[in-house]
């Protein structure tokens, strides 16, 4: 989901990797998180969806790199 975010705003992006041992931790969590309790208890909230997310980081790393994407 995040790289189909990246491509929206860098389209010629590529990604590659090589999983290792932390993938198998990964892929034994949840696919999503409830935080329904966190929001009731605390009254948390996210800053950012992961579109907001995405531009500040691309935002941030450029920035950093002295590029302009």
């Amino acid at each position: 989901m995040l790289f189909m975010e990246i491509k929206k705003r860098i389209p010629d992006a590529s990604i590659v990797y090589k999983p290792d041992l932390r993938q198998t931790y990964a892929d034994s969590w949840p696919m999503s998180i409830d935080d329904t309790c966190a929001r009731k208890d605390w009254g948390w909230k996210h800053d950012y969806d992961l579109a907001q997310m995405t531009e500040k980081m691309i935002e941030l790393v450029s920035l950093r790199m002295g590029i302009q994407l």
